[in-house]
C-alpha cells in the first residue's frame, strides 16, 4: 500500500461535471495505490464501474481509466494534494473532476452547501442563455 498521505487507498468520495445545466455527478469509489498503480472500483448515478491507472509520487500526476459495466470508458487525468484529486475527465466530451478520501468529510459537505446556496445559472460557458422549456 502507497504510504504517500497524498493517496490513501480505500473510501473515496467526490463528483465530475459535465455541463452547468446538470450539476455534479457525485461518486462513491474504493481505491487502491501500490507500487504506481491505480486501481478499484466505484459507482455513480450511470452504473458501477472498475478502474485502472497509475500515478507518480514525484509529480503528483495520476492517470486511470474509467470502465463501466457493460457500457462506456471514461479517462482520468489529475494531480494528487492535500485537497484529493483533482483534473479533467475525457470521452467525447470533457470536464473538471475532484474527488478525495473519505476522511476528508468537510470537502463533501463545503460543495454540497455550495449547491444550496447556489442559484440556477443564466447563462452558459459558451454564451447561450438558457430558454425555458415548454412541457
Amino acid at each position: 500500500m502507497e504510504t504517500d498521505n497524498r493517496l490513501p487507498s480505500g473510501e473515496w468520495n467526490g463528483f465530475y461535471l459535465e455541463d452547468q445545466r446538470s450539476g455534479k455527478g457525485w461518486m462513491h469509489l474504493y481505491l487502491k495505490f501500490e507500487n504506481g498503480k491505480i486501481s478499484g472500483e466505484g459507482t455513480d448515478y450511470v452504473g458501477p464501474w472498475v478502474a485502472s491507472g497509475s500515478y507518480d509520487l514525484d509529480s503528483g500526476k495520476c492517470g486511470w481509466v474509467k470502465e463501466y459495466v457493460g457500457q462506456h470508458n471514461v479517462r482520468y487525468a489529475g494531480v494528487a494534494s492535500d485537497k484529493g484529486i483533482m483534473g479533467e475527465w475525457t470521452i467525447l466530451s470533457s470536464g473538471p473532476f475532484h474527488i478525495w478520501p473519505r476522511g476528508m468529510n468537510h470537502m463533501h459537505e463545503n460543495y454540497l452547501k455550495q449547491e444550496q446556496d447556489m442559484p440556477m445559472p443564466a447563462t452558459f460557458p459558451n454564451g447561450g442563455v438558457m430558454e425555458p422549456v415548454e412541457i
